[in-house]
């Protein structure tokens, strides 16, 4: 039989790099500034929020018939020849594309425009979404009336990264095939949302724990990445003057999930604080949230038998604890039940656990303790 010595305790929190919202438009077309019968693409926007570098107008899959002076205001750019199909055809659109500057990132709230038909021939259905990184997020849908300039509008939530765009599609479609040269015209296009102060991380996950050899480990993730040089780990002790400890270089430039790990190899007693500090390669840096980790030894005793099953004698703490769950180290929840406060021991079967680390978590109403179990086959 093998016995484990495992005591330590884990802390889980999402720790997050502040931003500051600073405007609320964040591009408009009203082609006042176009000239001559056709525009030339790109259509550059009327007006640009503060954080925005630049933005333009094009087309895809139809045909740029110029702005003639009807609908919202004395300019608005029409379109014709769009697919006379029932669904929407998804090379046939309207593109506002806006970018970020340096430094910034463009949350996108919302869109409204006007849409106004020639006739009923045109086309009289729309659809409208936002493309960030090649994923498409839908905003709004909808039937265009055949008389008149109609007002539209659509909200979402989509975000950029530093410096980055994001492109708004309008697709029109169920076009008239007898009569294609009928004309779809668009007008006071206006995104609407907010730029931030973009830090160059966006940090998820970060957690703390204590092995059995009482040395800290650290796990921390990133959703997106720019221009990140990496992290310096820093610890302090209960008056929080922190110091820096180790540095992890960071990937630099990422758009998906990234993880990152450090442990230290020196025995800590009680409780350590724990912190990030992420620096650009510019310079600037941020820090993140701060945790604390205990490294405290405990009188648990955790043995695994066999290969099917966990065995926990609590000792002296019989009776303290009432809840168990069994977790993936990823912190998935494999398997949860009540303890028996009679009882000084508590059996887990687990006949489909394989080599690998586990987090063990007992509750009870004077406080949580947490456990790693190194599982071997």
């Amino acid at each position: 039989m093998k016995v484990i010595y495992l005591r330590f305790f884990l802390l889980f929190t999402s720790a997050f790099m502040t931003v500051c919202p600073i405007f609320c438009q964040l591009a408009a077309w009203n082609f006042e500034n176009v000239s001559g019968p056709i525009p030339g693409f790109p259509i550059l926007p009327s007006a640009l929020g503060e954080g925005i570098a630049s933005g333009g107008g094009s087309l895809s899959g139809a045909h740029n018939s110029g702005s003639p002076t009807t609908c919202g205001s004395p300019e608005t750019w029409a379109t014709n020849f769009w697919p006379v199909t029932a669904v929407r055809n998804t090379d046939s659109y309207m593109s506002f594309l806006i970018t970020a500057s340096e430094g910034y990132r463009a949350n996108i709230s919302g869109i409204s425009f006007m849409l106004s038909r020639s006739s009923s021939n045109s086309p009289s259905d729309f659809y409208v979404s936002v493309y960030r990184w090649g994923i498409e997020t839908f905003i709004t849908s909808g039937v265009v009336p055949i008389l008149g300039c109609n007002s539209f509008s659509g909200t979402c939530n989509v975000s950029g990264t530093s410096g980055s765009s994001l492109e708004v599609r309008i697709y029109l479609y169920r076009q008239n095939n007898a009569a294609m040269a009928a004309t779809m015209r668009i007008d006071n296009v206006s995104l609407s949302g907010t730029t931030e102060v973009a830090l160059p991380v966006s940090l998820g996950l970060f957690s703390g724990l204590c092995n059995e050899q009482n040395f800290p480990i650290l796990i921390w993730e990133t959703h997106s990445e720019s221009k990140n040089h990496g992290f310096w780990v820093q610890e302090a002790l209960s008056d929080l003057v922190f110091k820096d400890v180790f540095f992890v270089t960071g990937y630099g430039e990422s758009q998906s999930k990234r993880q990152y790990n450090w442990q230290d190899f020196r025995e800590k007693q009680g409780l350590i604080y724990y912190r990030l500090k992420q620096i650009d390669y510019d310079g600037v840096f941020a820090f993140s949230k701060i945790i604390p980790v205990s490294c405290e030894r405990g009188e648990i005793l955790i043995t695994q038998q066999d290969n099917s099953s966990i065995n926990i004698f609590l000792g002296n703490q019989t009776g303290q604890f009432e809840e168990w769950s069994l977790f993936h180290f990823g912190g998935n929840r494999i398997q949860s039940g009540n303890i028996d406060i009679d009882n000084r021991q508590i059996k887990i079967t687990c006949p489909n656990i394989r080599t690998g680390i586990y987090i063990l978590l007992l509750l009870g109403k004077k406080g949580n303790v947490v456990k790693k179990i190194s599982w071997v086959e």
